[in-house]
């Protein structure tokens, strides 16, 4: 009867250990997914082409079209990240002009098919 007693709390133990890893992992795991497109960091130095806010319920999605030193057209968007610690993401959009030059620094990646746009953090203006 002792045997059963140890056996089941041995047993009882190491499941109770096995969870405890499992979530362990799982946090882990989401914390990467969070912070993953922080790894990616650039600046370029853009000219405003145009600019829209898409609302979709409470939320806005504010997009910066904007046209490269090479030509090329690429869109940018501009929102809130507790990780950078941005809260006033209409203040970056409101601020940048049409026609205007600035130097621009953003994270993420941009994949475009999934709506998935690298995020400005700041921007400055060039002449």
């Amino acid at each position: 009867m002792a045997r059963n007693i140890s056996y089941k709390f041995r047993n009882h133990f190491f499941v109770r250990l096995k969870i405890k890893k499992i979530i362990i992992c799982l946090i882990l795991i989401l914390s990467l997914i969070i912070l993953f497109p922080h790894f990616y960091r650039y600046t370029y130095i853009v000219t405003i082409a145009n600019k829209r806010v898409i609302k979709n319920g409470n939320t806005d999605t504010y997009l910066i079209y904007t046209q490269m030193k090479d030509g090329n057209i690429k869109t940018f968007k501009v929102s809130n990240s507790l990780v950078e610690l941005k809260i006033h993401s209409q203040n970056v959009y409101y601020s940048l002009t049409i026609n205007g030059k600035y130097e621009i620094k953003t994270y993420g990646l941009n994949l475009p098919l999934v709506s998935s746009y690298q995020n400005i953090i700041n921007a400055k203006g060039v002449k």
